[in-house]
């Protein structure tokens, strides 16, 4: 892979010396190989850019070049679409369109938006005539929303539809009657009323707008996913950022005309999440929920995104859940257990998965734990993450009994702690280390070391026999630990 960026960029740069074109290295990504005889596509491109430009990369596109093809007029040949910035403003970015008409490319228009960067490209038949069309969303920088254009293409013209201001978008038949709208999420900062958003979906068939709905959102929208929320049904997951760290998950499906956030709920039960059982939901009527969010169940105490987490094709809930018997932790000092349910498509949130992903671990919690361990760290310690117990908790006397420790250290000690460990002849491993990009000599590790035979507190009887049963191998370990930040299978 770096051979080949390497072999781009030195190509690209060659190309540039016969042209008034400036490229940085950050600009500089080719567009799709394509099979022409009037040479690279980059060098098609030059003759239409002003001098002192410099080609510029979208943040999210699917193809993530600043060079891209896409058939804009259904004619059987692809148009090219580039993306420049000059060096004359910082807050502009253009877009030319090129066509090819017997083997000659000319420009069919040069787009001009307003922003510091380029923060979506999408094609999408969002008209309903059968052609892709271009949507362009401009960035205007932090606490700035962003600028959304709509054009479509028709006989060698391109002619705007629309333009509306956004923070976050998806694009795709999200009503499910077969036509592709355009969701707009935008935040609201004002000094004089609370942060708040909006979601409005929008239908631009035949050219024309029309507004679906336009409905108010409780709190800062920090990200939205598209997918199956179960096993039948499909919505928007949203999330939320509420007072100064607080966050929660709308599941926005599209009912009757409006979207409905299927989590909020008259009635629920928090002992649920944190016993890791599936939860009852008591949806609210829809003439209850004015602002979408309200009353939502699925609060947090710090942000925990949506998504995928068993690889079934449906996104589900996380939740951060303090352990047992640490409720009252300050937040930053609690180790937070991240738990994900996933909705049965009725009225209940079915309890999927739980693990600890905080400070640098990353270990999947056996489903056998579930509202029967607890997560102790060391008393008063000024670094809590330094070592984690998870322990067998009996739920009706509270006696406690180690089942694994975590221990994250300095890779340079590890050496002395592996002879400390086996002079106490402890079962242990090394799971995997943590690198530090600026100094590789600061590398930590996690070490996870088993209880020996002997250390069962004062368990007996049948919670002796339920702790026996939790115990773990350490291939079990392994299989259950996985990388800082990536999820084990």
């Amino acid at each position: 892979m770096k051979t080949s960026r390497l072999t781009t960029l030195l190509l690209l740069a060659v190309l540039a010396t016969g042209c008034n074109v400036s490229e940085t290295p950050s600009d500089l990504l080719r567009a799709p190989s394509q099979g022409n005889s009037d040479g690279n596509i980059t060098e098609i491109v030059k003759p239409f850019l002003p001098a002192n430009s410099h080609l510029t990369v979208p943040v999210n596109s699917a193809s993530g070049s600043a060079i891209q093809l896409q058939d804009l007029d259904q004619d059987g040949q692809d148009e090219i679409i580039a993306f420049y910035k000059t060096d004359k403003t910082d807050y502009e970015i253009k877009t030319v369109v090129l066509t090819q008409k017997q083997n000659k490319w000319t420009l069919v228009e040069t787009i001009a938006g307003v922003g510091s960067e380029l923060a979506d490209v999408q094609f999408a038949d969002v008209t309903g005539d059968g052609k892709a069309d271009l949507l362009l969303g401009f960035s205007g920088g932090e606490a700035l929303s962003n600028e959304l254009q709509v054009y479509s293409m028709n006989q060698e013209k391109l002619t705007e539809i629309t333009k509306q201001p956004y923070d976050y978008l998806f694009v795709g038949d999200i009503t499910g009657e077969g036509q592709t709208e355009i969701a707009l999420f935008q935040n609201t900062f004002s000094s004089d009323t609370q942060p708040g958003a909006s979601v409005q979906l929008l239908r631009l068939g035949n050219g024309q707008l029309q507004v679906l709905s336009n409905q108010s959102i409780d709190g800062t929208v920090i990200q939205v996913q598209f997918g199956k929320v179960s096993k039948t049904g499909t919505g928007l997951y949203v999330d939320v950022a509420v007072g100064a760290h607080s966050s929660y998950t709308a599941l926005l499906a599209w009912e009757k005309g409006l979207f409905t956030d299927i989590l909020s709920s008259e009635d629920y039960h928090r002992t649920e999440l944190a016993e890791s059982k599936d939860v009852v939901l008591t949806p609210l009527k829809p003439t209850q929920a004015r602002v979408l969010g309200e009353n939502n169940m699925a609060i947090k105490d710090y942000p925990l995104y949506s998504k995928d987490i068993n690889a079934d094709g449906i996104n589900e809930v996380g939740f951060l859940i303090a352990p047992a018997g640490m409720e009252s932790f300050a937040p930053l000092a609690t180790p937070f257990i991240s738990k994900y349910y996933q909705w049965d498509g009725q009225s209940k949130l079915i309890f999927i998965q739980e693990q600890f992903d905080r400070w640098g671990f990353n270990f999947h919690i056996p489903k056998n734990w579930a509202g029967l361990y607890t997560l102790e760290t060391p008393v008063e310690s000024p670094m809590p993450w330094e070592n984690l117990q998870f322990s067998y908790r009996d739920a009706k006397t509270g006696k406690t009994a180690p089942l694994l420790s975590l221990r994250l250290l300095p890779k340079k000690d590890w050496a002395a702690a592996e002879v400390k460990l086996q002079a106490e002849q402890a079962s242990y491993k090394m799971l995997y280390e943590i690198p530090n990009a600026e100094d590789p000599a600061a590398s930590d590790i996690i070490v996870a070391v088993l209880p020996s035979a002997s250390e069962t507190g004062k368990l007996s009887g049948t919670a002796l026999q339920e702790y026996q049963q939790r115990k773990l191998t350490m291939d079990e370990v392994m299989k259950l630990a996985g990388t800082p930040g990536k999820d084990t299978e």
